[in-house]
């Protein structure tokens, strides 16, 4: 019987280095303000190991970043959250009457809209 072991990349490894490389923090010192050894974080580095859930929720906080990024699942570093308190009454409108537009029409509307701001 022959045995294969498939080890899977949870973290996207390059983000996660490049990242902390980002911020100029050492792998020391990354895992101090996370309450971990050098040695976790250069294990999630090299995947030798893989963060828990708890873990890439601080990873993602600690480097500013979205835990989609970290996975692998958007290319976008970081969200920029908008309050609903910080939306005027018009833009509030727009967005509700966006979200119900159909795919072909919000294409259209956001072509619309970068050709104005052009």
């Amino acid at each position: 019987m022959i045995i294969f072991i498939l080890r899977i990349e949870v973290v996207n490894i390059e983000r996660l280095k490049k990242l902390r490389e980002d911020k100029k923090m050492t792998q020391v010192r990354l895992g101090i303000e996370l309450g971990v050894s050098q040695e976790t974080i250069s294990g999630y580095e090299i995947n030798k190991a893989v963060p828990p859930a708890d873990m890439l929720v601080k990873l993602a906080d600690c480097l500013d970043t979205s835990i989609d990024y970290l996975l692998g699942r958007t290319d976008i570093k970081k969200f920029n959250t908008i309050n609903k308190s910080d939306l005027s009454e018009t833009e509030t409108e727009l967005i509700s009457r966006f979200r119900q537009l159909s795919d072909t029409k919000k294409e259209r509307v956001m072509g619309f809209i970068m050709g104005l701001s052009e």
